[in-house]
């Protein structure tokens, strides 16, 4: 006796949802953001995680951008390596060679750090190097920063650095 039964579809598994959804070649975006910042955006590669959980994108060859602050005409820049963006939870993560300045030309240089754009706050764990543009200031964390996301005003970890000294002040 034999019998016949469509049960293939049973035995499948959970569904694989972790793939590139979109994938953007030499990227040049505008991004607005009506309250804060404009963004000018360029990737050479763009890859879009759109059907996890918590969508995301990831620049698996670098990020160069400019934002603009408000209020502000000078942009600030950020560039690294790698960045990872999810959107809807405000994270934004920026790894290798990352290089920020900001619209005073203070720059802040590291190796790995995050931005949560919805406390307006940078972080990292990674040592970290801010030039003030004074061309004197520098100050050096080994084990790194938390700080507003201009790093006008931060906090850090384990630090070192250089301040100028004004021996014309009388004691």
């Amino acid at each position: 006796m034999l019998s016949c039964s469509d049960d293939s579809t049973e035995n499948m598994g959970t569904k694989n949802t972790d793939f590139v959804s979109r994938k953007i070649f030499n990227a040049q975006m505008v991004m607005a953001d009506s309250v804060y910042t404009i963004i000018k955006l360029r990737a050479p590669l763009i890859e879009e995680y759109q059907y996890v959980k918590t969508p995301y994108m990831v620049f698996p060859k670098g990020v160069d951008m400019d934002f603009y602050e408000k209020g502000k005409t000078v942009p600030g820049h950020l560039k690294a390596d790698y960045a990872k963006v999810i959107e809807t939870t405000g994270w934004y993560e920026a790894r290798k060679n990352v290089v920020i300045i900001n619209s005073d030309k203070d720059t802040l240089k590291t190796n790995h750090i995050f931005w949560n754009k919805n406390e307006r706050k940078i972080f990292s764990d990674d040592t970290v190097k801010i030039y003030r543009a004074d061309g004197v200031t520098t100050n050096i964390s080994v084990r790194g920063i938390e700080a507003t996301e201009d790093f006008k005003n931060f906090k850090l970890k384990n630090n070192t650095g250089i301040l100028p000294y004004n021996d014309s002040i009388k004691k």
